[in-house]
Formats: structure tokens, sequence, C-alpha cells
């Protein structure tokens, strides 16, 4: 009953991953070797959200620290 009102957060993984394909595709196009740029697209697209996840773990767990980098 409680959690009607509350919406849940979008899982940004798809999206990320959608937009490592498509830049992916992209270089690969303008460089002329789809096959080396489609998978280093991919790898962006799943390295992004697990780097923002443990940079967000980082945050929670030490928040009294700041950010030195």
């Amino acid at each position: 009953m409680k959690n009607e009102g509350r919406k849940k957060k979008p899982d940004i993984a798809g999206e990320w991953l959608a937009m490592g394909i498509a830049l992916g595709v992209a270089f690969g196009i303008i460089f002329e070797n789809i096959g080396l740029w489609l998978p280093i697209g991919v790898c962006i697209g799943l390295v992004g959200p697990a780097m923002k996840r443990i940079k967000k773990n980082n945050k929670d767990n030490n928040p009294n620290e700041s950010d030195k980098e």
C-alpha cells in the first residue's frame, strides 16, 4: 500500500549498452572497421553502469570523505 505512489528507478544499463553499440557502429562505419569498433562499443556500454555503481557504493560507504581525484 505504501509503495503504490513511488516510481521505480529506471534501469540505465540498457541505455548505456544501446549508446555503446550505436557509438561502436558509428566509429566502425567511419573508420571502415566495424569488426573492431562494435565490440569496443559493447565494452563501453557494459563498463559504464558498472563504474557508476562502484562510484555510488564508494560514496555510500565513505560519506565524510570527499572525492580527491
